[in-house]
C-alpha cells in the first residue's frame, strides 16, 4: 500500500518534469537552429569569397517553410580602407520543408532586398575584382563532395530588389566618389542543383551581381572598374560551362551503362 501511494505521489512530479522539458525545448530549440543557420551562412560566405561576413539575425519558421535573414554584411579584402564591400538589409527564403532534412534542399523562392555594393578602385585593382580572383577555381572542392552532412542546394527563383552601387576612387591624399549606379531589380532562376553546396550558390549569386554591375554600369562606371570585373566574370562563366559539360558527360555514361544492363541477350 505504501509503495502504491509513493508511486502515485511521484507520478505528478514526473509529468511536471516532462512538461517543463517540452516547454524548454519549444522555447530554446528555435534559437539553437537559428544560431546554426547563422553560423552556416557566415562560414559559407567566408569559404567562397575569402572575406569576413556577418549576419545580424536568422529566423527559421518551420510552419511557414520560410527563413528570414537580416543585415548581412560582407567585408572587404585586406588593403581596403572601407569595412564592407556589400551590405544587404534582408533576405527572405521560401523552401520545401521536407527537403530541409534531406541531402538535397529545394528552395522555391529567394528575395534579397535593399543591396548596397561599394566598389573601391585602388591603383590598378578594385575590391570586387580581387574577390572574384580569390574565389575557388572549381564550383566545388573535393573535400566538399565527401564532407559528412554537406547538402546540395537548388534555388528555383531568386530576385534582388533595389541594388545601389557606389564606385569610389582612393588615392594617397583623398577619397573621391566617382560614380553611382542604380539597378532596380535582378532576376535569376535555376541556381545550383547536383553537387552544389551553399558556398557554391553564394559564389554564383555574387558572380551574377558582379556581372550585372559590369554590364549595366558600362556607360556609367569607369572602364578601370568594369574591365577587371568583366574579365573575371568571363573566366568564371567558362569554368561553369566546362563543369556543366562534364556533368552531362557523366550522366550520359551512366545512362549508357544502365541501357547495357537491361539490354536483351540473344
Amino acid at each position: 500500500m505504501a509503495k502504491e501511494k509513493k508511486q502515485k505521489t511521484a507520478l505528478p512530479g514526473v509529468l511536471f518534469t516532462v512538461v517543463v522539458i517540452l516547454v524548454l525545448a519549444v522555447i530554446i530549440l528555435p534559437f539553437i537552429i537559428d544560431g546554426i543557420l547563422k553560423a552556416s551562412i557566415e562560414k559559407a560566405i567566408k569559404s567562397q569569397l575569402n572575406v569576413p561576413a556577418s549576419v545580424s539575425r536568422v529566423h527559421l519558421n518551420l510552419a511557414a517553410g520560410s527563413i528570414e535573414v537580416n543585415d548581412l554584411k560582407i567585408g572587404n579584402p585586406p588593403g581596403y580602407e572601407l569595412e564592407n564591400i556589400l551590405e544587404l538589409k534582408s533576405i527572405n527564403v521560401k523552401a520545401n520543408i521536407r527537403s530541409l532534412a534531406s541531402d538535397a534542399v529545394e528552395v522555391n523562392q529567394v528575395s534579397l532586398n535593399d543591396l548596397t555594393v561599394v566598389i573601391v578602385q585602388k591603383d590598378l585593382k578594385n575590391n570586387m575584382a580581387d574577390i572574384l580572383i580569390s574565389m575557388p577555381k572549381k564550383p566545388e572542392t573535393d573535400t566538399e563532395k565527401t564532407k559528412p552532412g554537406a547538402k546540395n542546394i537548388h534555388i528555383s527563383s531568386l530576385d534582388i530588389q533595389n541594388i545601389d552601387v557606389q564606385a569610389k576612387l582612393l588615392s594617397a591624399s583623398e577619397k573621391l566618389d566617382i560614380a553611382q549606379l542604380k539597378i532596380s531589380a535582378l532576376h535569376l532562376s535555376d541556381i545550383g542543383g547536383k553537387k552544389t553546396t551553399l558556398a557554391d550558390v553564394i559564389g554564383r549569386i555574387f558572380n551574377a551581381i558582379a556581372d550585372a554591375i559590369a554590364t549595366q554600369g558600362s556607360d556609367v562606371l569607369p572602364g578601370d572598374i568594369t574591365g577587371p570585373i568583366q574579365e573575371n566574370i568571363d573566366q568564371t562563366r567558362k569554368q561553369l560551362i566546362k563543369k556543366s559539360e562534364e556533368i552531362k558527360k557523366e550522366t550520359k555514361e551512366v545512362t549508357e551503362k544502365l541501357k547495357g544492363l537491361f539490354k536483351k541477350k540473344d
